[in-house]
């Protein structure tokens, strides 16, 4: 075995903010048309990681808008480091920014804002008009989740649901991409190491300290039996 390689494929994963694995974000990218004619928006992009790879293995060209100015610069620091000059990372508030190009792809993951039927306007605002949009979110493996699950969470449909949702829009589910197991545990332990890291920095933080507690209950309690994740590619006739 390269144990060289699997600890590089797990370094880059950490920028990764998603659970759909690399290999299938490769294939959504490739199965819905993205060339090195291809323009990307990632809004809520976080490290750029998608932008990155859809780069690097289809050469597409990109831009990604995050808020957080800690991923912003990070990315940036690994774009300059792969000597990627097509891709540009911005740090902004995506609904202060505002762009004049338009899009064939236009991308969010793992946000959602006033919910789905929201999120699928916010996007299309930046799409060009035969452009494909390129949703990552949460879904309900069961019907009517526990009450806990969605205060937590927010929204949290079924996939039967999304897919009317997409349909009363207009648009057919044209890719798929599914989570795993490995990259929610990623996904978790990554945020958890994060919130440590707020904690150690004052261990008498009760209010963090219970956040964290609450984090990891939340997951093994509710959201590994009864949540997954996805990325659909939609389109219209």
């Amino acid at each position: 075995m390269n144990y060289q390689k699997l600890l590089n494929e797990r370094n880059e994963s950490q920028f990764l903010i998603s659970m759909t694995p690399v290999n299938s974000l490769v294939e959504l990218g490739f199965s819905s048309g993205m060339n090195s004619s291809s323009t990307v928006l990632d809004l809520c992009c976080g490290y750029g990681e998608m932008l990155k790879i859809w780069h690097q293995a289809l050469g597409v060209r990109g831009t990604g808008v995050d808020i957080c100015g800690e991923f912003i610069q990070q990315g940036k620091k690994r774009l300059a480091e792969c000597g990627i000059t097509d891709v540009a990372l911005i740090e902004s508030d995506i609904f202060k920014w505002n762009s004049d190009e338009k899009y064939d792809y236009v991308c969010l993951s793992g946000e959602e804002f006033g919910g789905l039927q929201s999120t699928v306007t916010l996007l299309e605002g930046f799409m060009k008009p035969d452009g494909k949009l390129i949703i990552g979110t949460r879904f309900s493996k069961v019907e009517n989740p526990p009450q806990e699950l969605v205060d937590f969470e927010g929204e949290l449909l079924t996939l039967n649901e999304i897919n009317a949702v997409f349909q009363s829009n207009g648009y057919f589910i044209t890719d798929m991409a599914s989570d795993t197991h490995h990259e929610w545990e990623r996904y978790i332990m990554w945020s958890a190491r994060r919130h440590l890291a707020e904690l150690r920095k004052d261990i008498k933080n009760q209010s963090q300290m219970e956040w964290c507690q609450k984090w990891y209950d939340i997951y093994f309690r509710l959201r590994r039996p009864l949540e997954g994740y996805a990325t659909f590619v939609i389109e219209k006739i």
